[in-house]
């Protein structure tokens, strides 16, 4: 009995020293997009596009992870600052995409959102105020204004956690006018040793559009090595994979195919992770 009350601290030691901490991750992507479209009766015509996207995001205290390095709880509560750019290319098309913004989390529970986005012809404003009534609960009311509308919407994150490292979380959204509802779930288990699985599901009613649903997984066979798919109501099906090379350098590649008959796309990517 004495040798298994020593042996506990090591073992809680051992079981929490796989865990990492950052304090920023940026992130950079570029994506070769080919069409074929032939719908609504149109000839069908080809073209290729190119997109790139940069972003990152820095966290005013460390970020732990779950065991895998790229996976973090599900409801952020570390105040961060972030900004984005993306640009996109199709022949003589080109346009981007500037975003900025960040998230303040007082100590009385209080959650201040803001974020800038510039379109070129059209800005879009993000305000947003929530409340974290729990670790596990965070209810937020969101503002957008752009150039032609003004919405308002209500987002709900909800974490149930099944033990001390596996977790269930939902996300409920719907817009002021209720035209727009979503749900979406993500379960996280430890699958033993360094393996880890997670399975995501969405769900979206919209009154002016066929209703829309997504399934994906992720299988980890190390804390630094996994492989997903995800597939979609679009008939879009996405492969991936992701690798850390080191505590702070990932890379991914992915190839995400779409078979609807009258539009057809095939995008190849390829991406890179620092975490510091």
């Amino acid at each position: 009995m004495r040798f298994k009350l020593a042996a506990l601290p090591l073992m809680l030691l051992a079981a929490t020293a796989t865990a990492e901490e950052y304090n920023s991750i940026t992130k950079a992507s570029y994506q070769d997009i080919s069409y074929d479209y032939s719908g609504f009766g149109l000839e069908q015509y080809n073209y290729e596009a190119d997109r790139f996207n940069l972003g990152t995001t820095y966290f005013f205290d460390g970020k732990e992870t779950l065991g895998p390095l790229k996976e973090f709880e599900y409801i952020n509560k570390v105040t961060n600052i972030y900004g984005d750019f993306s640009h996109y290319n199709r022949g003589s098309i080109d346009s981007d995409v500037f975003t900025v913004g960040g998230e303040y989390f007082a100590s009385n529970g209080l959650v201040l959102g803001a974020q800038l986005a510039d379109w070129g012809e059209e800005n879009i404003d993000t305000l947003s105020l929530g409340y974290l009534f729990t670790p596990n609960f965070l209810v937020s009311l969101e503002h957008v204004d752009n150039d032609s509308d003004n919405e308002l919407s209500v987002n709900a994150r909800y974490n149930h956690q099944l033990n001390a490292t596996d977790y269930i979380g939902f996300d409920f959204y719907v817009d002021e006018e209720f035209d727009t509802r979503s749900l979406s779930s993500k379960y996280f288990t430890h699958l033993g040793g360094e393996q880890y699985l997670t399975v995501e599901l969405g769900y979206a009613s919209l009154d002016e559009a066929d209703d829309y649903w997504m399934l994906g997984s992720e299988f980890f066979f190390t804390q630094r090595t996994s492989v997903g798919f995800t597939f979609d109501e679009n008939e879009e099906f996405k492969l991936g994979m992701n690798h850390f090379f080191s505590r702070n350098f990932a890379v991914e590649a992915a190839y995400v195919s779409n078979t609807d008959s009258d539009f057809d796309y095939d995008i190849y990517q390829i991406g890179m992770t620092v975490q510091l």
